[in-house]
C-alpha cells in the first residue's frame, strides 16, 4: 500500500505452544508485554582467490546463516514468556524453577504477525479463547528453531523493569497469510529437511487470557524489593534499607552449532552450561559499614540476592533469585553538589540446578 507505513500497534508476537519442529499440528501462546523487537542475518562469505589472478573465483557462503532474533519486554507475573521461549521449564514441580533446568536443549518458533494497514490494532483481529482464526490478509514473518541465548533484566529508579532475551535460529520466512496456519517455519535438524512438516494452527492456547489484560510488575508497589547482602570488605549497607538506584543482571548461555556434510543446517546448538552471570547494582551511599579489603583474600564470600515484583492489582509476586554470586569490582564516587554514589558488580554460574531461580503466578 502506498505511503503505508507499518506502527507498533500493527504487530503482535506469538511463539509456538512446543517444540519447533513437529510432523503434527501445533497451537500458539502470546508472547505479551513486548515492547520491541529486531532480528538480523549475517551471509558468512568465503572470498576464494587462486594463484596466477588477482581476482576472487568465488565470494560464495558454505553454510546456511543463522538468524539473530532478539525482544525486550516489561515482566508480568506469570512468568509465562519466560515458560514459552524454554528459559524454565513449566512442567517442574518445584514453586522456584531453575533457568535452563530441562529447557536447554529445546527449540521454539515465534510468529511476528502484521497488520499492513496502518491504523489497525492488529489484536482486533485476534481472538483469545481456543477458537481458530482466520488471519486472512495479514502478513508473517516467522523464526524457525530458536534457541535462548542471553536473558537480562533492568531495573532503575523512574522506570519500568525491562526484560531483554536473545535467540539464534535456523530459518526465517515471510509470508502473506491465508485462513487459518500456516506451514511450520522450522527445520527437521536431524535431517536437514522439512519432510512431513506440520502445520502452525492461528489458534491461541487457552490458558492465555486476552493480552490487553496482562498483570505487569507495579514498580512502586510495596510489595515489591530488592534484598542484598553487606560486602565483607565493608563500606555501603546493603542488607535492609538502601537507596537502589539500577541494577542490571544479564545470563550468558554461550551455544555451540554443530554441522555435518550433506546438511546445510547446524544439526544442533549444544548449550555449554554453565551460563555466564551478571549482576551490576548502583546505590546512593546513606552510610559506611566497617570492613577491610583484604577480607576478600581471607573469605571469599557467596552472595545471594532476591528481586521480587508485585503486580498492579492483585498482589501476585515474581521474584527472581540470584545464588553464589562472586564480588568482581565495586567503586565510589561524589561530583560537587551531587550525592555519593556505591557501583558494585557481581558475577554467578547457572547451571540446570542453580545460580538463578524465578517464580511466578502461572508456575
Amino acid at each position: 500500500m502506498a505511503g503505508n507505513i507499518i506502527n507498533s500497534n500493527n504487530v503482535a508476537v506469538l511463539v509456538q505452544n512446543g517444540q519447533a519442529f513437529s510432523t503434527s499440528n501445533l497451537d500458539c501462546k502470546v508472547y505479551k508485554t513486548v515492547q520491541d523487537f529486531n532480528y538480523s542475518i549475517q551471509l558468512p562469505r568465503q572470498d576464494l582467490k587462486q594463484v596466477g589472478s588477482q581476482d576472487l573465483v568465488s565470494r560464495e557462503f558454505f553454510l546456511q546463516p543463522d538468524v539473530e532474533l532478539s525482544f525486550s519486554y516489561i515482566p508480568e507475573v506469570s512468568a509465562s514468556n519466560e515458560a514459552n521461549s524454554n528459559f524454565i521449564n513449566a512442567l517442574a514441580v518445584n514453586n522456584f524453577k531453575n533457568f535452563f533446568s530441562g529447557s536447554s536443549e529445546s527449540d521454539t518458533n515465534f510468529y511476528v504477525i502484521v497488520d499492513p494497514v496502518q491504523g489497525n490494532d492488529v489484536f482486533d483481529k485476534m481472538t483469545f479463547d481456543d477458537s481458530l482464526m482466520n488471519l486472512s490478509g495479514l502478513d508473517c514473518i516467522a523464526f524457525g528453531n530458536c534457541f535462548a541465548t542471553t536473558y537480562g533484566l533492568n531495573y532503575s529508579v523512574g522506570a519500568m523493569p525491562v526484560i531483554s532475551n536473545n535467540f539464534i535460529c535456523s530459518n526465517v520466512v515471510s509470508e502473506k497469510l491465508t485462513g487459518t496456519s500456516m506451514t511450520l517455519p522450522s527445520i527437521n535438524l536431524a535431517s536437514g529437511n522439512t519432510n512431513n512438516i506440520g502445520r502452525s494452527l492461528f489458534q491461541i492456547d487457552p490458558d492465555i487470557t486476552n493480552p490487553r489484560e496482562a498483570l505487569l510488575v507495579d514498580p512502586l508497589g510495596t510489595g515489591g524489593a530488592v534484598t542484598l547482602e553487606n560486602l565483607e570488605v565493608g563500606g555501603q549497607n546493603l542488607d535492609g534499607v538502601h537507596f537502589i538506584q539500577s541494577l542490571d543482571m544479564s545470563v550468558d548461555l554461550p551455544r555451540v552449532s554443530n554441522y555435518g556434510l550433506g546438511n546445510n543446517f547446524a544439526y544442533g546448538r549444544k548449550a555449554q552450561l554453565p551460563a555466564n552471570g551478571t549482576f551490576n547494582v548502583s546505590s546512593l551511599v546513606s552510610g559506611l559499614d566497617s570492613g577491610i579489603m583484604t577480607g576478600v583474600l581471607d573469605s571469599d564470600k557467596n552472595y545471594n540476592f532476591q528481586v521480587k515484583f508485585q503486580s498492579t492489582s492483585n498482589h501476585k509476586d515474581l521474584i527472581y533469585k540470584v545464588e553464589n554470586a562472586k564480588l568482581n569490582s565495586y567503586n565510589y564516587g561524589i561530583p560537587v553538589n551531587d550525592f555519593m554514589t556505591f557501583d558494585a558488580q557481581f558475577s554467578f554460574k547457572v547451571t540446570e540446578k542453580e545460580g538463578l531461580k524465578i517464580s511466578g503466578s502461572a508456575y
